[in-house]
């Protein structure tokens, strides 16, 4: 059982119920017990959100009012508009409903921005709609300006299109300081937060959230492909979590919790 199969079987069991289901009926459609769910995702209701459901409210698909409200509030909190990581260390929700609704994270004040004027929401929310015009005027002015763009061009190489993705990172590790710099950029939205990084085994140490307020500690290892754990001879009794590009070693001991990044990354892409 992986991430992505949980969260498909609880759209597909909402699909069949019109709502979403409860752990129980969880467990009794789809065999999903809640400490599976615990395992990936800490809580239920965290669950619900990477699900692209409210946990708060009647357990429907989010609309779009609902998350502009949420991402306003958060830009209103930091004065400015959130980034992923505050967004996702801020928000109620994770970030694939708005990836999904509008398929990149450097579209989403557009998108908001349009959405805000046609509803009408210029005065409970003037400070961010002013915050969002100014974002898509710096972005029309940049478009505009091309004399900076012309002295910082290099005239013998090829020219790209904008990258199509919000991380930093535009090509799939190769090695495991790839893995290491992709990671840092995926923490928040993966709910960890870094305390401690080593040269020697276990690589990292990692905070989780289990349950309201309450976290834990995690021992972690980096690594290219995850059967180079047995590679580099490392003690499975001593790691708690084994943080990859990609997941190979199908012997990896049950209490191993085994983040595949390569998965992680076509997520928000869902």
């Amino acid at each position: 059982m992986t991430k992505e199969e949980i969260i498909a079987a609880i759209r597909n069991c909402a699909d069949e119920l019109g709502r979403v289901p409860t752990v129980p009926e969880l467990k009794e459609m789809r065999r999903i017990t809640l400490r599976t769910i615990r395992r990936f995702f800490g809580r239920y209701a965290d669950a619900l959100r990477e699900a692209g459901f409210d946990p708060h409210g009647q357990g429907y698909k989010l609309e779009l009012d609902t998350l502009f409200q949420d991402w306003a509030g958060v830009a209103r909190r930091v004065g400015k508009l959130p980034g992923l990581v505050e967004y996702t260390r801020e928000s109620r929700y994770s970030v694939g409903p708005l990836l999904t609704r509008f398929g990149g994270w450097t579209e989403v004040p557009r998108g908001l921005l349009q959405f805000a004027r046609e509803k009408g929401l210029e005065s409970e929310w003037e400070d961010v709609l002013k915050m969002l015009e100014a974002h898509e005027d710096r972005k029309r002015c940049a478009d505009k300006s091309s004399s900076t763009a012309i002295t910082r061009c290099k005239k013998e190489r090829p020219l790209y299109g904008a990258p199509l993705t919000p991380l930093g990172l535009v090509h799939a590790p190769t090695n495991e300081l790839g893995v290491v710099y992709l990671f840092g950029m995926m923490s928040g939205p993966l709910g960890l937060v870094v305390t401690r990084l080593q040269p020697e085994f276990p690589d990292c140490e990692v905070m989780r959230e289990v349950e309201g307020g309450r976290w834990q500690r995690l021992n972690a290892e980096f690594e290219q492909e995850s059967r180079n754990f047995l590679i580099h001879k490392h003690d499975p009794n001593e790691c708690d979590m084994l943080i990859c590009w990609v997941h190979n070693w199908p012997e990896c001991p049950e209490w191993i919790e085994v983040v595949e990044l390569s998965r992680e990354v076509r997520k928000l892409w869902k």
